[in-house]
């Protein structure tokens, strides 16, 4: 006796489509902005892009301003600027957290 496959119903693809949907929704538009009128180059690196800083280069604005456009998931995030290839491990107004390295990282919270 031969075996029927079934394949998958309507409703089945609906709900694939639906979910699939629902994860692209799930991300938050969020800007990074950093203030630095002299530097040549601004990365950043964080939990979001595998630490790896050449994953999210910064563009220079008007009056010395960085900006980097991200699409995030809700949650917590740790990252870190490099300009012109230092760390940079504070910026006044964000929330810190000591790293492995006896540094700091900065939090971002998307909501």
């Amino acid at each position: 006796m031969a075996e029927k496959k079934e394949r998958g119903s309507k409703k089945d693809s609906k709900e694939k489509a639906k979910k699939s949907q629902s994860k692209a929704t799930d991300l938050r538009k969020v800007e990074l902005l950093f203030q630095a009128e002299e530097a040549n180059e601004v990365l950043v690196a964080g939990d979001f892009n595998g630490w790896d800083p050449t994953a999210t280069p910064m563009k220079k604005h008007k009056g010395g301003y960085w900006k980097a456009k991200l699409r995030l998931r809700p949650g917590r995030y740790e990252y870190k600027f490099l300009v012109d290839g230092q760390w940079v491990n504070y910026v006044r107004g964000v929330e810190r957290v000591p790293n492995p390295f006896g540094t700091d990282n900065m939090v971002l919270w998307v909501d």
